[in-house]
């Protein structure tokens, strides 16, 4: 642009000094020459308008490229940071889910270690009642006849086995052993099995019509083979026709160590 205004005043002096000379060809000449500069110029001036405007919008372009990418770029964030906050979510449910898990758990060992401790109490206190268990004493002993070949209990043998009862319940740690007899007559292993009805019969009227623990009434079956009284006699053989009930009590000296 000063380009062209420097020319335009050029141009308009040697105007001004063509007139003063009155040459018409020169004046002529001269608007001739003024317009084609001004043409070239207006020219070089629109040819450099496009090419300006070509890079604005070579820029413009370049400009709207980057600013889609980074509205792509800022879109991606945005998903990135969704995703985050639902994972911190659930890390947070996670956490809150392995507290109380981790709570429960703690609940439950002290529940657990509670029960331990009542547990070990419980044991300390058997042990404590059974540490003397080989001390134990005959404390009484009754003896309970049934007829020959029989093991059906008679009327009369249920004033023994209440007194029996009576003690085994009252003493604690008591134990009644109950002894199966027969007399001499008959096969070894019969009489083997029927000390033990005869046994059956009385462990059965302890257990069910007295209420004795079963776990206090230990028992065994001799037969023949272990008699009250002699075989050789009819007194001796009807002794032996029994159950010989035997109270054991732990001793007074075991108790008091």
């Amino acid at each position: 642009m000063q380009r062209l205004q420097t020319g335009v005043l050029a141009l308009s002096m040697a105007v001004v000094l063509g007139g003063s000379t009155g040459c018409l060809s020169t004046r002529k000449f001269t608007r001739n020459e003024v317009k084609a500069s001004s043409d070239a110029l207006t020219a070089q001036m629109n040819t450099q308008n496009e090419k300006t405007q070509g890079q604005i919008k070579e820029t413009q372009d370049s400009i709207n490229l980057v600013n889609n990418r980074v509205a792509g770029v800022d879109q991606r964030v945005t998903t990135v940071d969704q995703r985050v906050t639902g994972v911190d979510g659930k890390v947070a449910d996670l956490d809150g889910r392995t507290t109380a898990s981790v709570n429960g758990l703690k609940t439950d060992v002290s529940g657990v270690n509670a029960k331990t401790e009542a547990t070990t109490r419980s044991l300390t206190s058997l042990d404590q009642k059974f540490q003397n268990r080989n001390n134990y004493e005959v404390t009484s002993t009754k003896n309970v006849l049934f007829a020959f070949d029989s093991a059906t209990l008679a009327k009369d043998a249920t004033g023994p086995l209440d007194e029996v009862a009576e003690l085994a319940k009252t003493n604690p740690d008591a134990i009644l052993v109950l002894e199966g007899h027969t007399d001499g007559t008959g096969d070894k292993e019969y009489n083997m099995k029927l000390g033990e009805r005869r046994i059956e019969a009385v462990r059965r009227y302890l257990a069910v019509d007295k209420g004795v623990p079963v776990y206090k009434i230990e028992q065994v079956s001799f037969g023949a083979e272990k008699p009250i009284a002699p075989n050789d006699s009819k007194e001796g053989r009807i002794q032996n026709r029994a159950v010989t009930l035997s109270i054991l009590a732990p001793s007074a000296t075991a108790s008091n160590r």
